[in-house]
């Protein structure tokens, strides 16, 4: 268990009181909700029970110890997108370049064949992989490191094109062709690889799980569908800072959904806290 917060307090007062909260991200920003008001957590999605109902967030009817409890999909309650969005993007974008590098290979070489112009950038800063890559970040460790493996293979694939383009000219299109084969089967596979991988990670790191809220410790209040577990925290009560003092009252789509902000000390487990007492009431307001 990580824990955060404020130092306690000295000089013979009170211990202040212990808050200590489950959270969980929507893409990269992170929730929180108090332990005492969770009843249970479960994966159990199969007797999720579809209703016809349109409702703004609501994705079903799930069964606690026999009674019915509506589930929502807390990111579309806020009107955001939810964590497996996001990566559901990441994926197809992932996808989508690495086409891009086996469509570089198979028209450089046609270029070399066919004596035409090679129209594909030679600049691995320059290829849209490139441009997403220099300026993508990620809080997922495993992912970091993983995606610091495409830097070599990559800039190696496009070095070719100045390399063979210049074996052709020089009337050595053979051993042009025979180097583009040896780096479709090395270079290429290596990047594909890492493609790979990074898929799998960012999939691996989703978790639906369905949180079942409660405010007197027996009954469900409703229950909450989310795509990333964190961990469970420690703070205490005067890490709780009011959304109006930080400026966060006023947002659309937060106003009543959270009691306020818990503030860290490292900032990187900072999170909003869930108001539960008034999640009902906001659920049933009209979205504008």
């Amino acid at each position: 268990m990580a824990t955060t917060g404020s130092a306690s307090v000295i000089n013979n007062e009170a211990e202040p009181q212990e808050l200590t909260v489950f959270t969980f991200w929507i893409s990269d920003e992170l929730f929180a909700i108090n332990i005492a008001n969770i009843l249970s957590i479960t994966q159990d999605l199969d007797s999720l029970t579809k209703t016809p109902v349109k409702s703004r967030g609501l994705t079903g009817v799930i069964d606690y110890l026999g009674q019915p409890v509506a589930v929502y999909d807390f990111a579309a309650m806020l009107g955001i997108p939810s964590t497996r969005e996001v990566k559901e993007e990441l994926v197809n974008l992932l996808d989508a370049r690495e086409k891009d590098h086996v469509d570089w290979i198979d028209a450089l070489e046609k270029s070399l064949k066919e004596n035409v112009p090679f129209e594909k950038a030679r600049d691995p800063n320059k290829c849209a992989f490139g441009k997403w890559y220099n300026k993508f970040t990620t809080r997922d460790e495993v992912l970091t490191e993983i995606m610091a493996k495409f830097d070599e293979p990559h800039k190696q694939i496009h070095a070719l094109a100045d390399e063979l383009l210049d074996l052709r000219d020089r009337g050595e299109l053979d051993k042009a062709l025979e180097k583009l084969d040896l780096a479709r089967i090395t270079t290429l596979n290596y990047l594909k690889k890492h493609f790979n991988h990074a898929r799998d990670q960012i999939q691996e790191t989703l978790h639906t799980v369905v949180i079942n809220i409660t405010n007197d410790g027996i009954t469900p209040v409703v229950a909450l569908q989310i795509d990333e577990i964190h961990e469970v925290l420690n703070f205490n009560i005067n890490d709780l800072v009011t959304l109006d003092k930080i400026g966060l009252d006023n947002i659309q789509g937060m106003d009543g959904f959270f009691q306020g902000y818990l503030r860290a000390e490292d900032n990187k487990t900072s999170c909003l806290l869930l108001d539960t007492v008034n999640l009902l009431q906001n659920i049933k307001k009209p979205v504008e």
